[in-house]
């Protein structure tokens, strides 16, 4: 018996989730615990019919076919999602669900397609490391489902079941509209709340810079209440809504595909392809409205000792934290690309030679103090990386300066390669 028991609990406690600080950790188990609640106390307001039970099976079937019909492509849009909340098209099934089912089963019909694609989606070797956060984004899809129930049972004399087809049915297509801008809410606060409690340094403007693709959200519910339209009056067309929200995804891939080859994946900055570009649009508008700018090309002191020291994973989390820290003392409308290896590019945009010191200034001194935890191994105690020292060399672009974008690079290159000359983690500004 005690064997019995063992596995499961050490399974449990291989979850990544327990690694997580304990505040990140609480609420994680908080929202869990109010969605159960609040999916058991509604799961007796309305009693099963036999009609309810092939309905919910009609859905289950049509979820399990877009999910087979997606694997490929949502494992890599799975491993391109950015920082942000990540769009979920499954909403196409528990929105059905939720106006033509019974509590009980709309809040199965969540559980179903976020075990269907639990299992068939995620690689089996990740799926322990990956479980809590599921069970997450299930649990907060449970609440805002719940939220629509309470809603769509207040406000709607046909629940659960369609508006009715006459005028009076545009005041309940409203109730409708306001159930899932509910959910939807209610779904999407909970995620950038956790993301933020568990990365406290990650600014809101970086967890909100894909905020548009959340219209496209918009259109997994209008399938949902297609679905549930044709669930009821013609299930064979259910095969037809399977059909479109598979090209959306092909679509959503495609996106994803544009956005990955614009960014660094280490970093989170442009490539320097893409920098390059955005850098020479940046120039043009400049001169349209005379104001100056700034290149400063960064560049990590003697990072291939801290490789050699702590290995290229810890080296790489070292990496990460200083491109955090380059972000925070940059302005979010300031352009900065990964040069390569340790090497940083940043173009300031309205600047004069006061900003400019005082910026490249505050990243050296910010670097400098970064204290950066690496993990132990099995026979070692926990260590941090720390005293990483950064060299910059910037070059003052005046709005009426006649020279290019390469001009400029060259010049702060230039400057670069004097302050290792003269020591390293220091910052030379010049001006053209």
């Amino acid at each position: 018996m005690r064997t019995l028991i063992a596995a499961p609990w050490r399974w449990a406690r291989s979850w990544s989730l327990w690694q997580a600080p304990r505040h990140v950790v609480a609420y994680v188990l908080v929202v869990e615990a109010i969605a159960v609640a609040a999916s058991a106390g509604t799961s007796g307001l309305m009693p099963v019919r036999s009609t309810d039970l092939v309905y919910a099976g009609m859905l289950c079937a049509g979820a399990w076919l877009h999910i087979e019909g997606v694997r490929p492509t949502e494992r890599q849009r799975e491993r391109g999602a950015g920082s942000g909340p990540y769009l979920d098209t499954k909403a196409v099934w528990s929105v059905a669900a939720a106006l033509i089912l019974p509590p009980l089963l709309a809040s199965g019909i969540v559980i179903f397609t976020y075990t269907i694609a639990w299992l068939r989606i995620w690689p089996r070797r990740q799926r322990p490391l990956d479980l809590f956060r599921w069970v997450f984004s299930a649990a907060t899809i449970l609440l805002g489902t719940q939220a629509a129930i309470a809603v769509l049972a207040l406000g709607l004399p046909t629940y659960p079941g369609l508006p009715r087809p006459t005028w009076a049915g545009f005041a309940d297509l409203a109730v409708v509209a306001a159930a899932f801008g509910l959910r939807w809410l209610l779904n999407y606060g909970l995620v950038v709340a956790a993301i933020l409690v568990s990365s406290p340094s990650t600014r809101l403007a970086k967890v909100l810079e894909n905020f548009h693709e959340q219209s496209q959200e918009i259109g997994a519910y209008a399938f949902g209440l297609l679905a549930a339209a044709l669930a009821v009056t013609n299930p064979p067309l259910l095969l037809a809504v399977v059909v479109g929200v598979v090209a959306v995804h092909r679509g959503l891939l495609l996106h994803q595909f544009r956005t990955a080859s614009r960014t660094d994946s280490k970093t989170g900055f442009h490539t320097l392809e893409w920098w390059f570009q955005a850098a020479r649009q940046a120039m043009d508008r400049s001169h349209v409205h005379g104001s100056a700018l700034a290149v400063l090309i960064a560049d990590l002191d003697h990072f291939k000792q801290v490789n050699d020291t702590y290995g290229h994973v810890s080296g790489d989390r070292a990496l990460e934290a200083v491109a955090r820290a380059l972000r925070a003392e940059l302005r979010d409308y300031d352009i900065v690309g990964r040069w390569g290896g340790e090497e940083f590019v940043v173009l300031l945009l309205d600047v004069d030679e006061r900003q400019t010191r005082a910026i490249a200034e505050r990243i050296r001194e910010r670097v400098h103090s970064l204290t950066v935890a690496i993990e132990p191994t099995d026979d070692t105690k926990p260590q941090s990386i720390t005293d990483l020292t950064i060299s910059i060399g910037a070059t003052l672009i005046p709005s009426d300066s006649p020279d290019s974008l390469d001009e400029a690079i060259r010049a702060a290159d230039a400057a670069l390669y004097a302050v290792k000359e003269a020591g390293r983690n220091r910052v030379k500004l010049t001006s053209l």
